[in-house]
């Protein structure tokens, strides 16, 4: 059976991933239509676990990856892939040097192209470091859950997710919020994407701290579930991705007194908050793949 590409990651099946002409496959998969485990996190391991299921072994491989795995468990062999080979990288903000990580694992595990999944502001760093075509078109092959909008959310402000050691930018944020008590405030943690969209419909505004000079997955998570957020950090995280500044439910705040300032007004003002804008943009995979692997404008 031939498939458009094969997308080799770290994690489980992800079901809203899924589209026809991928295949999905990594060392957490079990076998299934369009899963494929493999034994190792090498390109013949791959290769074999995929003829074996009665796939061609010679289409393109989507790669993703970021500077921990890299470093971790790194993917080795791709010199025998007999196909285009796109690397998609996210968490560029891993441990130290992440984008010398990166640009040392390419220099010897070669691929054709490299799509950054989040970090549009690290675009132009990332080009000049590497001489393949760099791209950024968020959010990419990620698909999240969606959600209607509550017709009557609570009126407060939800921060979803960990504070963990990991997070202490977010951390500090959320309970300066809670110790000063200015605005009503809600944080808690979800089990699963779905619960946290619900979470997300079911109140009038959702607070967004990303980590360094990404826009996470929460960035796009809120806006399929048809929530209006208010991002804690620079609008230059869109670096040149700026359709997204554009979009009416999306603001931006850079430090605790401007954003309780912000909520007081957006909750004493229905009209403020705005109709659900939509989900993020969705490129078909065929076009992902066309993006992706051309040269960027102006740079042949």
């Amino acid at each position: 059976m031939s498939a458009q590409a094969v997308l080799f990651h770290y994690g489980t099946f992800q079901p809203l991933w899924q589209q026809p002409g991928l295949i999905q496959c990594g060392p957490r998969l079990v076998a299934g239509e369009g899963s494929v485990p493999v034994a190792a996190c090498t390109v013949e391991a791959i290769q074999q676990a995929l003829i074996r299921q009665g796939h061609s072994a010679a289409t393109v491989l989507i790669h993703y990856t970021d500077p921990f795995l890299i470093r971790a468990a790194p993917l080795r062999g791709l010199n025998r892939w007999r196909g285009p080979r796109l690397l998609v990288c996210g968490d560029l903000h891993h441990g130290p040097a992440p984008i010398d990580t990166l640009e040392a694992y390419h220099s010897m595990e070669f691929h054709d192209a490299v799509l950054l999944a989040f970090n549009p502001m690290l675009l132009g760093e990332v080009q000049r470091r590497l001489t393949v075509p760099v791209h950024c078109h968020p959010p990419g092959f990620f698909r999240y859950p969606r959600c209607s909008r509550h017709p009557h959310p609570a009126r407060r402000l939800v921060h979803v997710g960990s504070l963990g050691p990991h997070h202490p930018r977010r951390r500090a944020l959320v309970e300066a919020l809670q110790q000063r008590r200015n605005i009503p405030f809600l944080h808690c943690t979800t089990e699963s994407a779905e619960v946290a969209a619900e979470v997300y419909a079911a109140n009038a505004l959702v607070l967004n701290v990303p980590l360094n000079n990404d826009l996470n997955h929460r960035f796009f998570e809120v806006m399929a579930a048809g929530a209006p957020q208010v991002v804690f950090g620079s609008p230059a995280l869109l670096g040149p991705l700026q359709e997204f500044g554009r979009r009416p439910d999306l603001r931006w705040v850079e430090d605790v007194e401007a954003l309780e300032t912000l909520v007081k007004r957006l909750l004493a003002d229905a009209d403020a908050l705005g109709r659900p804008v939509g989900p993020p943009p969705e490129l078909s995979l065929h076009e992902l793949l066309r993006l992706s692997l051309s040269p960027p404008e102006g740079r042949l």
